[in-house]
């Protein structure tokens, strides 16, 4: 079995690369996107997604917050984790997790960790 997968979706560049870096470093795979409309053809493209974290002020018509709800939708298994650099918004679902803007590995390893592993299977 292979490394749990993580979509990061930033729109930023270089936020998106450090974020990806920061999960690879915590132990999962990555996949990125840069947009709303790039992660739902990830999401559809059916790769083995563990969770999903967004910012949630991506340019475009839908943000963050509305792929969190679509992922939770469509693929209720994959743990979703939001990320802001402004105040936090206090109404998302009990089993999403928020980590505000800037994070750092700690931060954002600790968090993958407590959604991932108790949702893992154990394959035998």
């Amino acid at each position: 079995m292979g490394k749990p997968v993580v979509l990061v979706v930033e729109d930023e560049a270089i936020i998106r690369m450090e974020t990806v870096q920061m999960v690879k470093d915590a132990g999962y795979a990555v996949l990125e996107a840069s947009s709303i409309d790039a992660a739902l053809t990830i999401l559809e493209d059916g790769h083995d997604i563990r969770a999903v974290f967004t910012e949630i002020r991506v340019p475009g018509q839908l943000n963050g917050i509305d792929l969190a709800r679509s992922v939770a939708e469509r693929w209720p298994l994959v743990r979703l984790l939001v990320t802001s650099s402004g105040s936090k918004v206090d109404n998302f679902p009990a089993d999403w997790c928020y980590i505000p803007k800037p994070y750092d590995g700690a931060q954002l390893a600790n968090a993958l960790h407590a959604l991932i592993v108790p949702h893992l299977t154990v394959v035998r």
